[in-house]
């Protein structure tokens, strides 16, 4: 079955578990108050774990925290604002899902109240998805000729969360002059696109 809010394609597997298995057992009250913190999390709001686990009824120190809930949640209000789903067919298509009608109620209330910021923090954020945030090089041990570069990743995906990261790669040294004139050429690329002109354009 294709749904609206996710462009016209298939319901990821892991949402569909999640409303299944978290977010139907939920009260509305509660589901509430868990999308309009994912809202706010994802508009740039720090929002402490401790205060999400008290959402969901989990108790601090225990092993088990909702955060595939909260992703779940996430994802189903920026997909909708993402593809511009009335608030009416959303809460249809979450129903046929397994959520709940009550529920639905909630999530269509939820995305009619943060629609706009939602969407122009998309805007603000379409092309920071796996953002370079720092690049550093260290001699890693037991090599020869070898440098290891350390790349931060500002907002990498991970399980719906956008979270910073760190990857490690080991690049020979006689490779660097080449990897540096490769990206001064795709740097020397992207500078003369035109991209304002294009667009302007109607292209």
């Amino acid at each position: 079955m294709k749904f609206r809010f996710c462009g016209d394609g298939d319901c990821p597997d892991w949402v569909l578990a999640e409303i299944h298995s978290n977010l139907a057992v939920l009260s509305s009250h509660q589901l509430q108050t868990a999308a309009e913190c994912a809202t706010k999390c994802f508009l740039g709001e720090e929002v402490p774990e401790d205060d999400v686990r008290t959402i969901f009824g989990i108790s601090k120190g225990t092993m088990d925290t909702p955060k595939a809930a909260f992703a779940c949640i996430r994802f189903l209000l920026v997909s909708a604002s993402r593809f511009n789903t009335e608030s009416s067919v959303f809460g249809t298509e979450l129903q046929q899902l397994g959520l709940p009608k009550e529920h639905t109620i909630v999530m269509c209330r939820v995305l009619d109240d943060y629609l706009t910021q939602i969407r122009a923090r998309l805007c603000q954020s379409s092309l920071t998805i796996n953002e370079l945030e720092a690049v550093t090089s260290s001699t890693p041990e037991n090599t020869i000729d070898c440098i290891q570069l350390q790349i931060g990743i500002k907002n990498e995906i991970i399980n719906g969360v956008p979270q910073r990261t760190t990857h490690a790669v080991n690049i020979n040294r006689s490779d660097i002059p080449i990897l540096l004139k490769e990206m001064k050429r795709i740097r020397s690329l992207m500078e003369e696109y035109d991209y304002d002109g294009k667009n302007s354009d109607g292209k």
